[in-house]
């Protein structure tokens, strides 16, 4: 079964929101994690963890500010992708899930990232295990992929009806 996104030419704005508010959202909890620990963060704090470990550092606002910026733009992505023409059912919650996880899982391990370094002196001191916290951005993924997929069905059922 065919989706028709734009029927009446205009995008339905619970369609643009299904694919752009997960987006946000991790955009604002960052903004928040921030607000809350500025006054504790070092010079610089890690904005990349390797498998060795901590491995590329910046400014806290420079972090927050790229951060903030990639996920605006991929709300705007996905907000967009939620409106276009041609989409099988299955094509529109693939998209609706794949925002919803990816923005999940993804806010997750920079959100917790950056507020590791809350309290440390040296950034490089920063103790941010991936064999444990990739675990759990990928559980996170697939449970809020799954919730993104389902509201899909549900919204879509219910403008169809």
């Amino acid at each position: 079964m065919r989706v028709d996104n734009l029927e009446t030419g205009a995008p339905a704005p619970w369609r643009i929101a299904l694919g752009a508010g997960p987006w946000v959202v991790a955009a604002v909890a960052h903004l928040v994690v921030y607000a809350v620990v500025h006054d504790r963060l070092p010079g610089e704090v890690v904005s990349h963890v390797g498998s060795s470990g901590p491995d590329g550092y910046m400014t806290p606002a420079k972090l927050v500010a790229i951060t903030v910026g990639v996920f605006l733009a991929e709300a705007v992505l996905f907000g967009y992708l939620l409106i276009r023409r041609r989409q099988t059912a299955g094509q529109y919650r693939l998209v609706a899930a794949a925002a919803w996880g990816v923005a999940a899982g993804e806010g997750y391990l920079l959100i917790a990232s950056f507020a590791a370094n809350a309290g440390l002196s040296d950034p490089r001191d920063l103790d941010f295990p991936m064999s444990l916290h990739a675990p759990v951005a990928i559980a996170v993924c697939l449970v809020f992929g799954a919730l993104g997929a389902l509201i899909a069905r549900k919204l879509d059922r219910d403008d169809r009806a």
